[in-house]
């Protein structure tokens, strides 16, 4: 039984191409965007959260300001 090619032992087959790896999101913009847009999103919802316990006069737990910490370091 043989081993199985190495990378430069394949390279050397005719006819077989490279493996070439796609970006995760390859070119598309529009999921680039959207995924960005849900990130602020969340960012928003959690720093929204303390602020208006905060607003209302209630101080800040440790908590509310390690979401808060969390979500503008987003």
């Amino acid at each position: 039984m043989t081993p199985p090619p190495g990378p430069q032992e394949a390279a050397a087959v005719p006819g077989a191409a490279p493996a070439t790896r796609r970006p995760l999101f390859g070119s598309c913009w529009s999921c680039r965007v959207i995924s960005g847009l849900g990130l602020l999103a969340a960012a928003a919802w959690i720093y929204r959260g303390p602020r208006t316990s905060m607003k209302r006069g209630v101080p800040p737990s440790m908590a509310a300001i390690t979401q808060i910490t969390f979500a503008l370091g987003q």
